[in-house]
């Protein structure tokens, strides 16, 4: 397989212009009301600029409950739709696609903000969670996954070119998936087959809402490295069982923000400790027959390179495009240098009180 990063691929239905990936990032800028603002018009010109082939939105809840932010998007009626789609025409410009990444955060939310009784698999207590959430009903998930499915076509009359189904880092569907957070004893609970069941009825709902001619992705933890947790090979089975259904590509992430290992580990090092979800993703790409997107402490085109060339698709960065989003585009044009992010995560600092996300380290 090509190791250059720089070489067109296809992704589903999408024909990209090389392999790198924004990876979602929530950023801040939202309206409370849950629409897009031209703060965040702004970001995604600038990202597309950059060179990704392929920008993926930060996190857009499914309904209002699922939110934990109060600047996070929602797609819930044609005015949020709106605002999407002037992201969606920029995007475009620059010849770069947009996917919509689609969750729910289960007991992760924030009743405060949705002025909703906090929900999740069961009613446990939990490290990842600040109360004890209260157990959905089988008519609930079914409800949540029909909001999946909308969620996903307002997303393309939008303007997306794809939706990403977000089940890692401890939110509603990775409650799901996990033993620990999933103490159910129906459909929805015990059984690896049980557990899952909602990301595959998630995923049917979806194709369901957008057709067959339209690229769908998830976001799944390789582990939850937590005890109890998702483990891979379990993680690795799911993936399976889409890819049979006829999804499109998977996105290896990692933890929780309560596992030792989290989904944005910092002091991370170019040429020392990049990676850290490597074994995860190894195993994903070994077995899969779709494109896998390997994500997590990528710092060196030297790295994207080496995972390309071991059979990954798709390169994905998050932290990186925060501090320099025309980082792809300084690679294309000769650029050595790794990215200076330093992975200190105090960009979201700014970002939490209300004013965007932005890197706080001096250029």
């Amino acid at each position: 397989m090509s190791g250059n990063p720089f070489s067109p691929t296809t992704l589903g239905q999408l024909n990209l212009k090389n392999r790198f990936v924004r990876s979602a990032t929530w950023d801040g800028m939202g309206f409370t009301d849950g629409s897009f603002s031209p703060a965040q018009v702004e970001l995604y010109r600038n990202l597309s600029a950059g060179g990704s082939g392929l920008l993926t939105t930060g996190y857009i809840a499914v309904n209002p409950q699922g939110r934990r932010n109060p600047e996070q998007n929602l797609l819930s009626n044609l005015k949020q739709q709106q605002s999407l789609s002037k992201i969606a025409e920029v995007v475009k410009r620059h010849d770069t696609s947009l996917q919509a990444q689609l969750v729910h955060c289960g007991g992760l939310a924030s009743s405060q903000v949705s002025q909703q009784t906090l929900v999740a698999p069961s009613s446990v207590k939990h490290p990842l969670f600040e109360v004890v959430p209260q157990e959905l009903t089988e008519s609930e998930i079914k409800t949540i996954i029909t909001n999946f499915g909308e969620t996903a076509a307002r997303a393309r009359e939008a303007g997306c070119d794809s939706v990403q189904i977000h089940a890692a880092h401890g939110y509603l569907i990775s409650q799901f998936l996990s033993p620990f957070a999933n103490q159910r004893t129906d459909d929805y609970g015990g059984s690896r087959e049980n557990r899952a069941r909602m990301l595959l009825e998630c995923y049917k709902k979806i194709r369901e809402y957008v057709g067959s001619d339209f690229t769908i992705t998830i976001k799944i933890n390789g582990s939850d490295y937590l005890e109890n947790g998702l483990e891979c090979h379990e993680s690795l089975t799911v993936a399976q069982e889409l890819t049979d259904l006829g999804l499109d590509g998977v996105e290896v992430s990692g933890g929780t923000q309560a596992s030792p290992l989290t989904p944005v580990p910092q002091a991370i090092k170019a040429g020392k400790n990049e990676l850290p979800f490597a074994a995860e993703i190894n195993a994903f790409t070994k077995a899969l027959t779709i494109p896998v997107i390997a994500v997590g402490g990528i710092r060196s085109l030297e790295t994207a390179e080496k995972l390309l060339s071991e059979g990954v698709s798709l390169i994905s960065l998050c932290r990186p495009l925060i501090r320099e989003p025309d980082l792809v585009n300084q690679w294309q044009a000769g650029r050595e240098e790794a990215a200076t992010c330093s992975s200190c995560n105090r960009c979201f600092i700014p970002a939490f009180k209300g004013k965007g996300i932005k890197c706080l380290q001096k250029k």
